[in-house]
């Protein structure tokens, strides 16, 4: 039974309880309640993973419809089709890596080879799902950042990059107080505060590879490595958001929004609505804008499950779309924020900036030991926070 059916079955399973009920005209027993409760925790695990799965699976139609029809009959190359993207470019490449060694893939040891940037394809999604749909991708050159440094500490090979060096430098804005107004005659004309800081910062390595795997999976290398390729690239992203929301900046991880200094705070008010709302409007009454939340999946479920007049009330929010007409914004969920905690913002006011090509590295020097290979993805990237007073850290319980 796939999640689909799944998750039909469940709401089938909830209708049929409620219904019993109702035709006896009495109210849900506790374990029917229970039982509801633990239904719709399935419900929302099952949308999500749904939700994921086609999110997925339409990135990767976009990218490039990552397809196999068999191999080269001159190079035993896969043979790849569909539009050019990431996806396709990455195949490619690796591809092209073992047919270059003679016996193609099962001779091949080891290398290494340029692929786009996995943060390249990100875009602003008219309804966004995930914390890397909100913030902008930008190129390190596009952004105007400033190389601080002269020497290439990593040493990556076949990074597609003029830049030189690890370091960047960026402006950031601390405050900003408005004194803007009508000017009289002769009158003394207004000074508004806008004040700054340089920050100095790095590119920072992220990475992830795979456990060591059987050398006869290498039997069906083109399926193989298309399913390394999605599963490494999706694991690699969720670990650079977890790093743009919560990251300590230790251990050559981003500083992340929720640990920078001149992000506003707001406390918790006693009751969880009225402090999403007072939040909602920290920025709003300062005429900043709100393009976006960020919740943990519990906190999310635990709006979803509020009920009016206690516990046994009509849910106060019939969907998720409800849940951002009050909220007054697009709703994202990570593991990457603490429960407790979420994050109101205008998500533009920060950047990712992928430096350059990712690589993907093929290492095969196991084989003659256990007969193993494993493969490895890595990129490099800077991220910047331009404006931390427009993001709001919001405490969900006391």
């Amino acid at each position: 039974m796939n999640p689909k059916e799944k998750l039909a079955a469940l709401l089938k399973s909830m209708t049929a309880i409620v219904a019993g009920a109702k035709a006896s005209n009495r109210d849900l027993t506790t374990a029917e309640i229970t039982d509801l409760e633990a239904k719709n925790a399935e419900v929302d695990e099952l949308r999500g993973l749904i939700a994921r799965s086609e999110k997925s699976a339409a990135l990767m139609a976009r990218l490039g419809g990552i397809k196999h029809d068999g191999a080269d009959a001159k190079t035993g190359e896969p043979i790849v089709r569909g539009r050019d993207g990431w996806g396709k470019k990455a195949v490619e490449a690796l591809s092209g890596l073992a047919a270059r060694v003679p016996g193609g893939a099962k001779s091949l040891v080891s290398g290494t080879v340029s692929v786009p940037s996995i943060l390249s394809a990100v875009t602003i999604e008219a309804k966004p799902r995930t914390l890397l749909d909100l913030i902008p991708v930008i190129t390190p050159d596009a952004a105007g950042l400033a190389v601080t440094g002269d020497d290439d500490e990593i040493g990556f090979v076949g990074r597609n990059t003029r830049r030189a060096g690890n370091g960047f430098s960026f402006m950031r804005q601390i405050a900003r107080t408005n004194n803007a107004g009508a000017v009289p005659d002769l009158g003394t004309k207004p000074t508004s505060e806008y004040t700054f800081e340089q920050i100095d910062d790095t590119f920072r390595v992220y990475a992830n590879k795979t456990e060591n795997l059987p050398w006869r999976y290498l039997e069906d290398f083109s399926d193989l490595i298309e399913v390394l390729q999605v599963q490494l690239r999706e694991d690699t992203l969720a670990a650079i958001e977890a790093d743009v929301l919560s990251g300590d900046g230790e251990g050559d991880r981003f500083l992340g929004i929720l640990e920078t200094s001149s992000v506003q705070v707001q406390a918790f008010t006693g009751e969880l609505l009225d402090t999403l709302r007072a939040a909602k409007y920290k920025l709003l009454s300062q005429e900043r804008a709100l393009t976006g939340w960020a919740l943990n999946p519990l906190d999310l479920m635990a709006l979803e499950a509020l009920r009016e007049n206690g516990e046994t009330g009509a849910f106060l929010f019939k969907d998720r779309e409800a849940i951002e007409g009050f909220l007054g914004a697009p709703v994202v969920t990570s593991t990457g924020i603490p429960v407790g905690r979420a994050v109101a913002a205008d998500w533009t006011q920060a950047e990712l900036h992928p430096l350059g090509d990712d690589e993907l590295v093929f290492d095969g020097k196991n084989r003659t030991d256990n007969n193993t290979f494993l493969v490895m993805f890595e990129g490099r990237y800077g991220f910047r926070i331009k404006k931390p007073f427009d993001f709001v850290s919001v405490a969900l319980a006391a």
